[in-house]
């Protein structure tokens, strides 16, 4: 038996390097899920922001055009819908959406529990500077409820794992039948 040359060495666990979807879908997703963060349930104490979630999952998995950019795009336009700070938003999301860009690598190689891992504390902790931020412009500190939905945030990651990797799943058509 002859050796296998260092190129055909393949991570464990392959099965999210494959994960290919189309542009349409991917922007589908996140204009839908924009457009149900434009209901009033969004801004309820702790709720879990659904946009970000989207955003970071794509840009997680590499899907085009998804990255900070875009998510300086979609947060002044929450700020502007929120009539919030301008930029508390914009903030949170490209810190959110940098700092999956610097774990993506690593975070790929492991199952979505390990995803879950990895980004619970990014949903928690890169919402500090815009706190901070909004609590400096506005002169009062707004509370520790914004902690609970980091956490609700990076709960849901193991939802949208589930669902936005649906419709590229393969269909089992097998019924017993040989």
């Amino acid at each position: 038996m002859s050796p296998k040359p260092l190129k055909t060495l393949r991570p464990l666990d392959v099965a999210n390097e494959e994960f290919q979807v189309s542009k349409t879908y991917v922007w589908g997703t996140i204009i839908a899920v924009w457009l149900a963060s434009l209901l009033p349930w969004r801004t309820w104490p702790g709720s879990p922001d659904i946009l970000l979630l989207i955003l970071a999952f794509w840009c997680a998995y590499g899907a085009p055009g998804v990255g900070m950019v875009a998510a300086f795009i979609f947060g002044i336009l929450m700020d502007v819908h929120d009539t919030n700070v301008l930029g508390r938003h914009a903030l949170h999301y490209v810190l959110v959406l940098y700092a999956i860009l610097i774990v993506r690598k690593r975070m790929m190689q492991f199952d979505v529990f390990a995803h879950f891992l990895h980004v619970l504390p990014i949903f928690v902790l890169a919402a500090i500077p815009s706190r901070l931020f909004e609590a400096w412009i506005e002169g009062e500190w707004p509370g520790w409820s914004w902690m609970w939905s980091g956490l609700l945030t990076a709960l849901l990651w193991l939802a949208a794992d589930l669902i936005l990797k649906l419709p590229t799943r393969p269909v089992d058509d097998d019924d017993g039948l040989n």
